[in-house]
């Protein structure tokens, strides 16, 4: 059987530049590796897992020790682009081994990691293609037979060529858990900006999401919505607590209040089993009402992320989002009335959002009550509708993600897209104004300050204010 190395890369530009201001950004374990890795174990390969973004591993690290394995693969989501790149790039300059890409970016760009060097890119779901593709390169299959593989794309002749997208899996169940123990989980934490209590792990309950948001990627998982069963989460929630210690668990679903009679009796067997547990989820605004809301407080879910985006409905209709100004004021206002934290994702210069339309949502990010908002300058990702759109509208490099972007974790040196009209400065300067506005009121500081129950409340309210303060005083 083949010995597999499965590799996020790191998103910095020098690992060793690694001390990086935490503040309030998550660190996730990469569960697609993790999943996928636990379905070539089972089927008897052998396999480890690097994950360059927690340890800040080197790519010469990377190369060296991948030269114990038969393969290696290589993991991409847009922000990792360049660097996955650069690694595949090392690895085929200094080792003769196959090389396989994946993730989203690899999924919608896989023309670029074969230039690059990549022997094979994995398109969509990971797991059985990954699968297949190790058990022919083990078995010495023939090149020409692996275009019976589906879901691959490699160069033929030069040219690129696809073979048949792969079904979606539809019993998610069948899948083992993902292997979480090949990962360096001691390092691993959710965002305290969502979290009410450390260690706080995450877990996936599906695959795909019904909205269709211009601005969202669809191609890995799709658009129909697939879930574990009650059970199986269940038994994640207790793998969690009994093997790492949680103390909190964030679902980081893209929608989990979508399937109402999942979400009911998983809370049930919550309340059942008396956990000393809280957890957290996201959700759309229009997949929750008062008694789904009700239920989540009593089953211990302490916080809920709301995609609000935007507070123009002019803005909400051009994103495709399906909901109105009325509908997110209401669903955050019963939230907050049945004891649960709220945290809104907003979005800042969206294709030919004016200033006076970003001001409106900070306005309306403040008239909202929310306890945490997070701000993000538009960022158009390749294989969304909005990438398209992109490139006819404002300031725009649709090779944006081949920079080096990022100041820090979650900290934009400068913005990927900028509004006609509009300067990179004036609008980095709303995106400051933004932060700044909500989180400098003194409504809120001392509303924050009345929170403080135990140590775990003054950690999060000191690293929220350093996050505050880093944005204020950034130039």
């Amino acid at each position: 059987m083949a010995n597999v190395l499965l590799v996020l890369p790191s998103i910095l530009s020098n690992e060793n530049d690694g001390i990086v201001t935490k503040t309030t950004a998550s660190f996730l374990p990469p569960l697609g590796l993790a999943s996928i890795a636990a379905v070539l174990r089972e089927n008897g390969h052998g396999v480890a897992i690097i994950d360059g973004v927690a340890e800040h591993t080197p790519l010469q690290e990377i190369v060296d020790r991948a030269r114990d394995f038969d393969i290696v693969g290589v993991s991409a989501m847009t922000a990792h682009a360049k660097r996955a790149h650069e690694l595949i790039r090392m690895l085929r300059s200094q080792l003769d081994k196959p090389i396989m890409a994946g993730g989203v970016h690899a999924t919608t760009m896989p023309a670029e990691f074969l230039e690059n060097g990549a022997d094979f890119v994995v398109v969509g779901e990971g797991e059985m293609t990954t699968l297949e593709l190790a058990q022919a390169l083990d078995s010495g299959l023939p090149r020409e037979r692996f275009a019976e593989i589906r879901g691959l794309c490699l160069l033929r002749d030069g040219e690129l060529f696809r073979t048949p997208r792969r079904p979606l899996i539809e019993d998610l169940d069948s899948l083992p858990q993902p292997a979480r123990d090949l990962l360096p989980m001691h390092l691993y934490s959710a965002t305290v900006a969502r979290t009410t209590r450390q260690p706080s792990h995450m877990l996936l309950a599906s695959r795909g999401c019904p909205g269709v948001c211009s601005f969202c990627v669809h191609k890995l998982f799709g658009k129909k919505v697939r879930y574990n069963s009650p059970e199986r989460i269940i038994d994640e929630f207790l793998l969690l607590v009994n093997e790492y210690g949680a103390k909190d668990v964030a679902i980081f679903d893209d929608n989990f209040a979508a399937n109402r009679e999942m979400v009911i009796k998983v809370c049930n067997k919550l309340i059942e089993l008396d956990l000393d547990l809280t957890w957290s989820i996201e959700s759309r605004v229009d997949n929750v009402d008062r008694e789904i809301l009700e239920l989540l407080a009593k089953a211990g879910c302490t916080f809920i992320a709301y995609g609000i985006e935007s507070g123009s409905q002019r803005v909400l209709d051009q994103m495709n989002k399906g909901v109105t100004l009325d509908q997110i004021r209401e669903a955050v206002r019963i939230t907050n009335e049945v004891g649960i934290k709220t945290r809104g994702y907003l979005m800042l210069g969206h294709l030919d959002e004016t200033p006076e339309e970003m001001r409106k949502t900070i306005e309306f990010a403040k008239s909202l009550d929310l306890d945490v908002a997070s701000f993000t300058l538009f960022v158009p990702l390749p294989g969304t509708q909005d990438y398209k759109r992109a490139q006819k509208f404002g300031q725009f490099d649709p090779q944006f993600y081949m920079k080096d972007l990022l100041l820090e974790y979650n900290m934009p040196k400068y913005p990927v897209y900028v509004p006609a009209g509009m300067t990179s400065e004036e609008l980095m300067a709303i995106h400051r104004e933004a932060y700044n506005k909500l989180y400098l009121r003194p409504g809120y500081i001392f509303k924050k300050l009345f929170e403080v129950r135990n140590f775990h409340d003054v950690r999060s309210l000191v690293k929220g204010g350093l996050t505050v303060m880093s944005n204020f005083f950034r130039r």
